[in-house]
């Protein structure tokens, strides 16, 4: 073998090509992880999205509804738990038949072999509730609710597009 030779040895050529294929693989594993986070985000967000669309289904009508639990149709591997139970408050009045309630929506789905979920919770009152105006909020004086004060809106002369400068 002549010393003048020029080009790579066997041995730099291996020595090459792992370097390559450790940079490669790890190339690969980062851009795998970040699929699999990608697709356990979309889960969570269609979990929370779906909890949000039942509870506001569930809040309509006033959360009397015979189901306490059941699944999803629009999304396969989604169910939905609810829990009504009473809450303990200085507000609750037997007199006046007001009684608070914890209103509990969960949403469960299977992530692998785990089993995750999302919670609302919420109170509610059991009875008859009255608005009443606040003091603090009553409409000034200088004020008319009948005419409020919306200042007018301004006039626009009608241009003829012929008379308009080119």
């Amino acid at each position: 073998m002549l010393r003048d030779e020029k080009g790579f040895t066997l041995l730099e050529i291996i020595a090459a090509i792992t370097v390559l294929a450790v940079g490669v693989l790890t190339l690969v594993q980062m851009f795998s992880g970040s699929i699999n986070q990608a697709s356990q985000a979309e889960r969570y967000l269609n979990g929370v999205y779906l909890a949000q669309q039942k509870f506001s289904e569930l809040e309509i009508d006033n959360f009397k509804s015979d189901a306490t639990e059941g699944e999803f149709e629009n999304l396969e591997g989604y169910r939905w738990q609810l829990e009504i139970l009473p809450y303990e408050s200085p507000l609750n009045d037997e007199e006046a038949r007001i009684k608070i309630q914890e209103v509990s929506l969960r949403v469960y789905w299977k992530d692998g072999i785990q089993e995750k979920e999302v919670q609302l919770v919420s109170l509610k009152t059991l009875g008859e509730t009255h608005a009443a105006p606040a003091p603090d909020l009553q409409p000034s004086s200088s004020v008319n609710p009948a005419k409020p004060n919306v200042p007018a809106a301004p006039k626009i002369k009608n241009l003829n597009p012929s008379a308009v400068s080119k």
